[in-house]
């Protein structure tokens, strides 16, 4: 951290690292230590300031041009100077169970500085096309809370309710970068790794039992799948009791809900476990956690985890149903965010964020992962490129590292499509639907004993593939790249490691030209890792071309 430094003088605190400096006014004094970040991100150093409004925290890392405050209170952020400032606004919409555009950008000129602007998000990017110098503002805030931007004569300000706030320093074409530089410190990942859900074929807690469960180790074992998760249906309680609400529409759990049901597994959970392991895998567990009263059961819901975690051997667990409407209701799932994480250091969550207000996309952003959508074959709103487009959408401003995205079990429920769709998932094959999420933490959203063995001989490869790649890809820079997926697109990504272009992942759709072209930052030779096509790619002169035998194609190459 010997880059790192702070000054005050005249009632202002200067913080640094000789990337950046930014300016904090009515401060008196501070001081500094450094945090390890309880291996939850990268250590950096926390700069606290004494000053008329109480003490501040600032964070700043050693090698990232930005500082970080978890408990943004300042009035005034920032003043701009000059007349030609860009600025972009980044809304991101989770609730995704009504809603499949996740990503929203909006692009302003300021006509004049001391004009009024106002607009609402979570990232900003304050761009001057004079210096070709930018500001980064990015709003940790959950799914309830909005950030609003205001700019009067210059003065930039941000109201978001006094939760976490980053602000960065870039050039002019650098900003979404900064956003995931800024998420591989603040949040270090775990190992990437590849899930099954028991939900996905929608049959829901109705087939869970131990048989069931050991049937799905032994496919998972096949595959080379590193986790089988238990949906609801393990407990005693029944989450069909839709009468057990409090006044604000949260669920209650009350009484025995979460004693392990033993009529299902009649030698408890722990056989399960110890089983799934004599094949190097791991099991997981759906919970809900008690948001009524403020997260009144939070004692409980700990101790209910922690035996989990202790005597069944659970590794992974999926929280869902939960509510956060307020700074307390945050604050008190953080806490329990921090205990799970107390285990021990092989512990980790999926968060879900697909239905009610939770914690959205950033705020919480140090633990686990994203558990992004529920999309099902059965009812027909299941399509790849629909996927796709949405891990490329966040992966602009996100590590997709972050997130787990699913693929499904396409030969079930093909009578849920219409005729004649060219994107229904039957058409695709099982290495396209994995290569599709691989970036993120894959996801299979299904029952895998019912994969046909057609379907399981498609998949193996890819998934050895991404196995032994795995490592380099979670702690990558994943740039999206060439155009949004529509299912007529040529798109893909661009996937550095240390700085420099190591593999492209590139998708044809389904399009009639056979061939893309397009400018690229990047050179190097071209070998494919493995595809489903044959595929002729070349990177000369800053221009890349890929030309694909077909449609519904995918390939993964590395530049050397």
């Amino acid at each position: 951290m010997s880059k790192c430094f702070y000054s005050v003088k005249d009632g202002v605190l200067t913080v640094g690292n000789g990337l950046f400096k930014a300016n904090f006014n009515k401060v008196y004094s501070a001081d500094s230590v450094i945090e390890d970040g309880n291996g939850l991100s990268m250590p950096y150093t926390n700069i606290t300031a004494h000053g008329a409004y109480g003490d501040k925290n600032y964070h700043v890392w050693d090698d990232l041009p930005l500082v970080y405050t978890p408990k943004y209170k300042e009035v005034n952020l920032i003043q701009l100077e000059g007349e030609h400032w860009l600025i972009k606004t980044v809304k991101l919409h989770a609730f995704s169970d009504d809603n499949d555009t996740l990503v929203k950008e909006n692009d302003y000129n300021m006509f004049a500085k001391n004009l009024f602007f106002e607009a609402l998000g979570e990232v900003f990017f304050l761009q001057n096309p004079v210096t070709m110098q930018a500001i980064v503002i990015i709003s940790e805030t959950p799914d309830y809370q909005t950030a609003k931007l205001t700019i009067k004569d210059g003065l930039v300000k941000v109201d978001n309710g006094g939760y976490p706030l980053a602000l960065g320093f870039c050039d002019f074409d650098g900003c979404a970068k900064l956003c995931r530089d800024y998420y591989r410190h603040a949040r270090k990942p775990l190992k990437s790794v590849t899930m099954s859900n028991t939900w996905g074929d929608r049959n829901g807690f109705t087939r869970v039992c131990r048989d069931f469960v050991l049937k799905e180790i032994d496919t998972a074992k096949e595959l080379g799948v590193d986790i089988v998760q238990i949906d609801d249906g393990w407990q005693v309680g029944s989450t069909a009791d839709l009468a057990r609400r409090d006044e604000n529409g949260s669920r209650e759990f009350l009484d025995d809900f979460w004693d392990l049901d033993v009529n299902k597994f009649p030698n408890g959970m722990k056989e399960v476990s110890d089983y799934a392991d004599k094949f190097g895998i791991k099991v997981g567990m759906w919970f809900a956690p008690e948001s009524h009263d403020n997260y009144g059961l939070i004692e409980r819901d700990i101790a209910v985890l922690k035996k989990a975690y202790d005597e069944w051997g659970i590794r992974f667990f999926k929280l869902d149903m939960y509510h956060i409407r307020s700074t307390e209701h945050r604050d008190q799932f953080l806490r329990l965010l921090s205990a799970i994480y107390s285990f021990g250091n092989d512990v980790a969550v999926q968060l879900d964020v697909t239905r009610a207000n939770r914690l959205n996309y950033l705020c919480g952003r140090q633990y686990g992962t994203v558990f992004v959508e529920n999309r099902y074959t059965r009812s027909g709103n299941y399509f790849p490129h629909r996927v796709l487009r949405n891990l490329w959408s966040l992966g602009k401003y996100i590590p997709t590292a972050k997130f787990q995205f699913e693929l499904v079990n396409p030969d079930l429920y093909t009578d849920c499509y219409l005729d004649g769709d060219p994107f229904v998932p039957s058409l695709y094959g099982m290495d396209y639907l994995f290569a599709t999420v691989m970036l993120s933490n894959p996801l299979f959203w299904m029952e895998m004993q019912f994969l046909s063995k057609d379907r399981i001989k498609e998949l193996k490869p890819i998934i050895s593939v991404y196995k032994s790649l795995r490592d380099d890809l979670v702690n990558a820079d994943v740039c999206p790249i060439l155009d949004k997926p529509t299912g007529r697109s040529f798109t893909g990504f661009k996937i550095s490691v240390d700085n420099k272009v190591k593999y492209l992942l590139l998708f044809r759709e389904v399009t009639l030209t056979d061939t893309v072209v397009a400018s690229v930052d990047f050179s190097g030779d071209a070998n494919v890792i493995i595809s489903n096509v044959d595929v002729d790619v070349k990177i000369a002169d800053g221009v890349l071309r890929a030309k694909f035998a077909k449609e519904r194609a995918y390939a993964l190459i590395e530049v050397k």
